[in-house]
């Protein structure tokens, strides 16, 4: 996950690294519960749950690490 001030940028990708969904994550419960919905849809398709990588920008990183974190996800947070 690309991390930014006013949305993050988000990337799934195939157990074989194609891309399988991008989706744009605005930092509010209803654009973050559509990104879950995607990770939730790739664990089914790939039988596998998503490790979310995502890189540390200040402070807005951390809604979505809580959120994911809480969900049950393996979260990697990385300095970019």
């Amino acid at each position: 996950i690309d991390v930014s001030k006013r949305f993050s940028d988000m990337c799934i990708l195939s157990p074989d690294n194609k891309i399988f969904a991008q989706e744009k994550i605005y930092h509010d419960e209803t654009s973050i519960n559509r990104a879950n919905a995607l990770l939730q849809k790739a664990e089914r398709l790939f039988f596998r749950k998503p490790v979310i990588v995502m890189e540390s920008t200040s402070h807005y990183h951390l809604i979505l690490f809580q959120f994911f974190s809480e969900h049950g996800y393996v979260v990697i947070v990385v300095n970019p």
